[in-house]
């Protein structure tokens, strides 16, 4: 699928899969079972410094901003970043689409 501004918009289910990955690469604790419930610091071993470079990791990844620390904070499982990364995705080509209709109006 494809979005009105031509990049690649991916469902829930693709960035489930990414994000596993991404989070199942980095972990200190690779032998885990990787679910929505996996706790990253419980299961996975994650420290602070380890989440800094996932966070960073996510943004490159999925071509996110910079992530608000305020939005990052209350992220303690696989399932809690999937939501995350999938809203901001949605925030972000909702911001695009606004400012390709301004541009298009404009003409």
């Amino acid at each position: 699928m494809t979005s009105s501004t031509g990049t690649p918009a991916l469902n829930e289910d693709e960035t489930r899969s990414k994000v596993y990955a991404i989070v199942g690469a980095m972990a200190p604790a690779g032998d885990a079972t990787l679910t929505d419930d996996t706790e990253l610091f419980a299961d996975l071993a994650y420290d602070s410094l380890r989440l800094i470079e996932l966070t960073l990791a996510l943004e490159e990844g999925f071509g996110l901003g910079e992530l608000a620390q305020e939005r990052t904070a209350t992220v303690t499982t696989l399932g809690d970043i999937v939501r995350l990364v999938t809203e901001i995705r949605r925030e972000t080509e909702a911001r695009r689409e606004t400012e390709v209709r301004r541009a298009e109006a404009g003409r």
